[in-house]
């Protein structure tokens, strides 16, 4: 566990972008609860902390693809593949976030299909 951002920074409904060990997460809290989430969609690569949280779902500002950040599912397309989620725990002040699970998926292919 790597600490990521202060909890103070984070208030309900709101996220925020960091970068751990070259891994870029968003950190959110959502009624109550704070979640780590891979910081780029499945769909495009896109930032997803600039994006927008509704509830338990974050919008790519992109293409407005949509996932669940406390399971990494996408709910919406036009992406198709989930995002990764991350352990994290608060201690003193601090969420700390583990990205050693991190699962490289393939780069999204654009372009005619063969």
């Amino acid at each position: 566990m790597k600490p990521a951002v202060t909890i103070a920074q984070v208030g309900e409904g709101e996220m925020t972008g960091c970068v751990i060990d070259g891994v870029n997460v968003f950190v959110c809290q959502v009624e109550g609860r704070f979640y780590a989430v891979h910081d780029r969609c499945s769909h495009a690569r896109e930032t997803l902390h600039k994006g927008t949280l509704v509830g338990h779902q974050v919008r790519c500002p992109l293409h407005g693809g949509r996932f669940n950040v406390r399971t990494g599912a996408c709910e919406g397309p036009p992406a198709i593949n989930p995002i990764q989620t991350f352990p994290l725990m608060l201690e003193r002040g601090r969420v700390h976030v583990d990205v050693s699970g991190l699962e490289e998926r393939p780069r999204p292919r654009f372009g005619p299909l063969a």
